[in-house]
């Protein structure tokens, strides 16, 4: 069997040791960990499925169909499908080469822009990579002069 380089590296600092491998079963072992137990399957256990909700998405469409700019970008994309190749409106969203459209002035251009740069995850970084994630996902009319303006204002940077 093949050795991953890994292993290899700890079977050389191994080596010099004078060492035996002795099995202790679980019940004699007192430095059993969680991984070395395995559940008992005689007993009764509950078994529980969680599945994240997209509260944000569900805003957002509630956010945006309100919005007329949104609306008529909508109503165009629908009746003149010819004039608008590179958007489609798929589940009540406007997508735009595959990202999220939301008009110029949406309430949550200021929240993506923080969560995207200001937040622990968002880690602060510069105008290129924090454009580059939000372009991941998200465009709007006007986005790289909103990111300057907001890295520009922003007070930890």
């Amino acid at each position: 069997m093949a050795q991953t380089p890994e292993q290899q590296m700890y079977l050389a600092r191994l080596m010099g040791y004078d060492y035996c491998i002795q099995y202790c079963a679980g019940n004699t072992n007192l430095v059993v960990d969680a991984l070395s137990r395995l559940p008992d399957p005689s007993k009764n256990t509950m078994l529980l499925l969680s599945i994240p909700y997209p509260k944000f998405l569900e805003e957002l469409k509630n956010n945006v169909s309100r919005d007329p700019n949104f609306i008529q970008f909508r109503q165009n994309i629908t009746t003149k499908l010819e004039a608008h190749p590179e958007c489609v409106v798929k589940d009540d969203l406007i997508l735009k080469m595959g990202h999220i459209w939301l008009p110029k002035w949406s309430n949550f251009i200021p929240t993506l822009l923080k969560e995207y740069h200001s937040t622990p995850i968002g880690g602060y970084m510069g105008i290129a990579k924090t454009m580059a994630r939000l372009t991941e996902n998200f465009d709007w009319p006007g986005f790289r002069n909103d990111v300057e303006h907001f890295l520009a204002a922003c007070l930890d940077c």
